[in-house]
């Protein structure tokens, strides 16, 4: 049901791996229209492929099916000034202000999200394209 991805492709190694969206919606039961329409709103992490098909990462989601709400604050805070791929990058990679944990790794093991959104902040501010007066 994961999208296929080979194992060497760098963006499987650094955010994978993932459900493509027949997979997902297979697994969460719902459908394609609901997966786009979670897309569209930002409230799950979905990132596209050159060939255009959209891969959803597996880390995102609980047990029970749902997206982890504060990786959804996290994501939705980069995304005001990042694309998807940055983004799913600086989630899954280590952070020193996390003890070297990712931001997903820190938020799954059920830290306060304050930490991370705290660094998700400065980075995103210091992503975003500056104005000039």
């Amino acid at each position: 049901m994961t999208a296929a991805l080979p194992a060497s492709h760098v963006y499987n190694q650094l955010v994978g791996p993932f459900y493509d969206t027949a997979g997902l919606t297979q697994w969460r039961g719902v459908s394609r229209q609901a997966i786009n329409k979670a897309v569209s709103a930002g409230t799950v992490i979905a990132c596209q492929l050159d060939g255009e098909q959209w891969v959803y990462p597996t880390w995102q989601f609980t047990d029970s099916q749902t997206v982890h709400p504060h990786l959804i604050t996290l994501w939705q805070t980069l995304r005001e000034s990042a694309d998807p791929w940055t983004c799913a990058i600086w989630l899954r990679s280590p952070q020193e202000e996390l003890g070297d944990r990712s931001a997903a790794d820190w938020i799954i093991a059920g830290h306060p999200v304050d930490t991370a959104l705290k660094l998700a902040r400065a980075d995103a501010q210091r992503w975003a394209p500056n104005e000039l007066p």
